[in-house]
């Protein structure tokens, strides 16, 4: 369960929760702005409110005139989570 929910959960007690690297199995999301005080924001928000393996980094891409941005990229391995996540997170625009 979640933190917001008061029960323990296994993968944080062994720090299994949040992961090094974007698992290819993972369903991810990009937020197109990196700000470290956001990136920030948004992991405490996804410890507190969901309960699965996510990952959360950092990521470069192109816009339409091929400048380079910095965005978030963020992944979870429950396809439920990351609808969760894009409907209820409060730090999305």
């Amino acid at each position: 369960m979640s933190l917001k929910n008061g029960k323990p959960n296994p993968l944080n007690f062994f720090e299994m929760r949040s992961v090094n690297f974007a698992c290819p199995h993972f369903k991810f999301f990009t937020l197109n702005k990196f700000q470290p005080a956001l990136l920030k924001n948004i992991n405490d928000w996804i410890e507190y409110n969901l309960n699965g393996r996510y990952y959360i980094g950092r990521t470069i891409g192109l816009d339409s005139s091929n400048n380079i941005i910095y965005g978030i990229k963020i992944g979870f391995e429950n396809e439920k989570e990351i609808s969760y996540f894009i409907i209820a997170c409060p730090y999305l625009n």
